[in-house]
């Protein structure tokens, strides 16, 4: 090999590891979305149906009450 082929190759050596470390970070930024963020995620959505749940308990009602006071 001449010295502009092992150049390269040290080159393409290097990139590899860099791309190594780079996919390494990404599976540990993954890992942690998966497992902590995608958690309180949930969390937020089952307060935010419990929430529309209650407004719409609250305007069902409101609705209902004029009616039912008007037929007493």
């Amino acid at each position: 090999m001449n010295k502009k082929e092992q150049e390269r190759l040290t080159q393409v050596e290097l990139d590899t590891k860099s791309i190594s470390t780079d996919v390494r970070l990404i599976q540990k930024d993954i890992h942690t979305i998966r497992d902590n963020h995608l958690a309180h995620l949930a969390e937020d959505v089952k307060k935010l149906d419990m929430r529309l749940w209650a407004i719409l308990l609250l305007l069902v009602a409101s609705l209902f009450i004029p009616f039912v006071r008007s037929i007493w």
